[in-house]
């Protein structure tokens, strides 16, 4: 059972790590699905790629249209649940939810005899979750009265940008498309803490970052016979710019009156420190990228007949890590403190990925189709391990994960990075399958598809406690509208 003294304690390192605790930019490659077809086939559309959407899955698919299109994709309801289960005692589950309305896809497309060019604008992923906790008397500890959390937190990627493609021979198509990439993320939390003894903690936080980039997608298709096509693509994140602010505010009521009395922390991406408890820290600038990341699809459809196709997908996404210094150093009075810590910047650090696409395709009558998809969906992080937990729990119990060596009043540390610190906190080996029904006719198409994707697997959002399980739940519905010319 924790003491006020370790309860405090606990508070304080959670919220100078608040990534620990929600979620931070996704832990899975796979984010949607964009077009008329592609999600009723579950993704597997780099074979295909004849409407605006093969901008984004395979540019080289444009060159097989013969119309011109206008094709808008709406994601109506998204409804997203994660179940942190068994949190610090057994039966406590912890949700985090999201659900929103929001459009996925715009894209126009314009035929040239041989050459094909479109534009499109995608909306990979745009989630936000806003939740308001309390909790009075806990059985954890008997000295906290009561905790109130107020969060806020939202995740936003676009791709917007131009396409073209070119039919080389009627086998045989090149296609590119050029993406402009913003990518944010807003998070601002408020905690306020009051103990049995009537004093209390609390601790503000916000913390806005945005990135831009550019995303170009270069492909191939190629039709080997009347009923087969293969398809590839190739797409690369290259980060142009980006910017980010961070600011932090702890009040402890038990402090004495004076500089010491408040914390304050301040960072952007040129840099970042605070005084805490009189201490003056300079710390490590703030990352404002994001993971720079190469994905490379294969697919082959088959068409066995003019009411029927089936098509599948392989997409492969690189890993990606990056180091840089994050040393501190530190100051109070004539005591010097000089902290090495560990190089790589983890809240980009990504695990390499391979994930597997199946849909079909069944027209009932001439203007009325079923389509059906199956796919994974691989965590970009890495395992998380009860037994892991465990022993970065005893090491730092033990050694506090650092060795100290002092010389009058100059200090110097050498931390080393805990499991439990990791801001890629989430393991969860996802599953999806599609359901969805098309009616088209020579001038427009309008879809409406099902998504259900469920996972399971182990996290740790706490870095003072063990490993626990977690669940993966969320529903979606795609409505598809396009015209043609």
């Amino acid at each position: 059972m924790l003491n006020k003294k370790q309860i405090r304690n606990l508070l304080t390192y959670l919220f100078l790590y608040p990534s620990f605790l929600f979620a931070s930019e996704p832990f899975h490659n796979i984010q949607g699905f964009y077009g008329e077809r592609a999600a009723g086939l579950g993704g597997a559309f780099t074979a295909i790629a004849d409407d605006p959407s093969g901008a984004y899955y395979n540019p080289a698919g444009l060159g097989f249209t013969y119309n011109d299109r206008i094709s808008i994709s709406a994601s109506n309801f998204k409804d997203i649940k994660r179940s942190y289960i068994n949190i610090d005692t057994p039966g406590q589950i912890y949700n985090q939810t999201h659900q929103g309305f929001d459009p996925n896809f715009i894209g126009l497309l314009k035929n040239f005899d041989r050459w094909k060019f479109a534009f499109s604008i995608v909306n990979t992923y745009n989630y936000t979750y806003n939740r308001v906790d309390q909790v009075n008397y806990p059985l954890i500890s008997p000295t906290i009265n009561s905790t109130r959390n107020y969060t806020k937190e939202r995740y936003n990627q676009l791709l917007v940008g131009p396409s073209a493609a070119y039919l080389l021979s009627d086998k045989l198509s090149l296609g590119a498309t050029l993406y402009y990439v913003n990518d944010t993320k807003e998070v601002s939390r408020t905690q306020f803490q009051q103990f049995s003894d009537l004093s209390y903690v609390m601790r503000s936080y916000v913390d806005n970052r945005r990135t831009s980039a550019l995303m170009p997608v270069l492909g191939i298709q190629y039709q080997p016979a009347q009923k087969v096509s293969l398809g590839m693509s190739y797409r690369r994140t290259f980060v142009t710019g980006g910017n980010r602010l961070y600011n932090e505010v702890y009040a402890d009521s038990t402090r004495r009156p004076g500089t010491s009395a408040i914390d304050f922390i301040e960072g952007t991406g040129d840099g970042a420190s605070s005084i805490e408890a009189g201490v003056l820290t300079q710390k490590p600038k703030l990352t404002t990228s994001i993971p720079q990341t190469s994905e490379l699809r294969f697919g082959i459809a088959f068409f066995p007949t003019s009411r029927f196709l089936a098509s599948f997908d392989m997409i492969h996404t690189t890993g990606y890590k990056t180091r840089r210094n994050q040393d501190e150093f530190s100051s109070f009075g004539r005591k010097i403190t000089y902290t090495i810590n560990d190089t790589e910047i983890r809240e980009l650090t990504r695990v390499s990925t391979t994930n597997f696409a199946a849909g079909m395709e069944y027209y009932l009558a001439d203007t009325f189709s079923v389509l059906g998809g199956i796919y994974t969906n691989e965590p970009n992080t890495k395992p998380i391990s009860w037994t892991e937990s465990a022993v970065d729990l005893y090491l730092q119990n033990t050694f506090g994960n650092q060795v100290q060596a002092n010389s009058g009043d100059t200090s110097v540390i050498y931390k080393l990075a805990r499991s439990g610190t990791n801001p890629r906190n989430e393991y969860s080996r996802n599953k999806g399958l599609s359901l969805g029904f098309s009616w088209v006719t020579s001038k427009s198409s309008i879809s409406v598809t099902y998504i259900r994707e469920v996972g399971y697997g182990n996290s740790r959002i706490d870095p003072n406690s063990l490993a626990q399980s977690f669940e993966y739940s969320a529903h979606s519905i795609y409505l598809m509208v396009s015209s043609r010319n």
